[in-house]
């Protein structure tokens, strides 16, 4: 079966589907507390990551449930960031070279790397959705009419997860939708 970009980008975005939600921690500017990758990496690292930890802390992860796996993730600083996942799906989408270390999320939605879109219609897979003031980022997966489906991975979202919204409803809260110059 011959699959399209978008069923390989979905595949792949379900890799990443209920990691915990993980950055690293600064204070005046400097790492304090420090997560595995900094949160970026890929959902492949994290994985691999989780079966050492689980080999070295003789855990066996097949007879964890998934709320007792989250928690095994989340106790051992295992997970990604809203930038970190971003950066991630466009290396993946489009064979870009971000570094997802070296990225965030006002920088993904700002100038140089990107451009605001003022036409809605013109959303397509890979758009950036803005959001607290550049300190949170959302994945456009698809657009279908005015609804967008996103992935994002957030604190107060428990990680990784799916979302959807009616980018014409006033209650979206979002500073703007952004593509990446280098993607035009």
């Amino acid at each position: 079966m011959v699959r399209n970009k978008l069923d390989l980008l979905k595949q792949e975005i379900q890799c990443y589907i209920g990691l915990p939600y993980s950055k690293n921690i600064l204070k005046n500017g400097k790492i304090i507390k420090e997560q595995f990758l900094g949160g970026k990496g890929n959902c492949r690292q994290i994985a691999t990551e989780t079966i050492r930890l689980a080999q070295k802390q003789k855990i066996d992860l097949t007879q964890l449930n998934n709320q007792e796996f989250y928690n095994f993730q989340k106790k051992n600083h295992l997970g990604i960031d809203c930038s970190g996942l971003v950066c991630q799906l466009l290396n993946f989408y489009f064979d870009t070279k971000l570094e997802p270390r070296k990225t965030s999320a006002d920088m993904l939605t700002s100038s140089p790397l990107s451009r605001e879109i003022t036409d809605l219609n013109d959303l397509q897979t890979g758009d950036l959705v803005r959001q607290k003031k550049g300190h949170h980022v959302l994945f456009i997966i698809e657009k279908q009419g005015n609804i967008i489906k996103y992935v994002d991975s957030s604190f107060s979202g428990r990680g990784v997860k799916y979302g959807q919204a009616d980018i014409t409803d006033k209650s979206f809260i979002n500073q703007g939708f952004y593509r990446l110059f280098f993607l035009n």
